[in-house]
């Protein structure tokens, strides 16, 4: 599986290189200092399986470096590590495309276990972020459509995306998705997210790497690789 490292700040990006090679030899980690050098390198390679983007880049900054990603690579995934785990932050990055938000904060064995489960699919949020009263408890019944639609929405496609994905029109696509919001209980994009989450819905990532290996804790988070 190949994972892009994006992030300007070198130790802390290596580090994480190396923690997940140790973890999963398997894995390719393919590291950029800058959005634009992603967006350079997919344009004469592969593009990766999966994007793990932090927000405070110094070619463009917050939520508009995934809202650029998103445009750019529709279809891969991506994966926020950030320093910023304010609740308006992780939910302006769901409704944005993102597949999950996992805090630098967190130690270096909570951050590889979090990795580990996202490489798996599954979907991967700060505690805390909660549902209304009227969120689903129980996975609903989706029709075989509405599956597809779901699952395009967990990957963090646009409404665009999907109807390209699936050949559908869009008016087509906002029916089945009003459809599974009613069903989960919410509102929105990002709420979607988080109810999947807790209903244990997984992501379908292609090359999903195998589980990766407890590695040696060290102190402090990802973050404290940069101070």
């Amino acid at each position: 599986m190949r994972i892009a490292l994006v992030d300007d700040h070198a130790l802390l990006r290596e580090g994480l290189a190396a923690m997940l090679d140790r973890a999963s030899p398997g894995l390719v980690c393919l590291q950029f200092a800058t959005l634009s050098q992603l967006l350079e390198a997919v344009q004469v390679q592969a593009a990766p399986q999966l994007v793990l983007l932090d927000l405070g880049l110094p070619d463009v900054q917050g939520i508009e470096a995934l809202t650029r990603l998103r445009e750019q690579l529709d279809a891969v995934p991506v994966l926020v590590v950030s320093a910023d785990e304010r609740r308006e932050t992780v939910l302006a990055c769901l409704e944005a495309g993102a597949v999950g938000f996992i805090p630098k904060t967190a130690n270096f064995e909570r951050l590889l276990e979090q990795l580990g489960a996202a490489l798996q699919g599954c979907i991967q949020l700060p505690a805390g972020l909660g549902l209304g009263a009227d969120a689903a408890l129980e996975a609903p019944q989706f029709s075989g459509r509405q599956q597809e639609v779901l699952q395009l929405l967990l990957m963090g496609m646009s409404n665009k995306g999907i109807c390209r994905a699936l050949q559908m029109s869009e008016s087509t696509v906002k029916t089945h998705l009003a459809a599974i919001f009613r069903k989960l209980g919410v509102n929105r994009r990002a709420e979607a997210m988080v109810a999947a989450m807790s209903l244990g819905l997984k992501l379908q990532l292609d090359g999903a790497a195998p589980g990766l290996r407890p590695a040696a804790a060290e102190p402090g988070g990802l973050a404290a690789l940069a101070d």
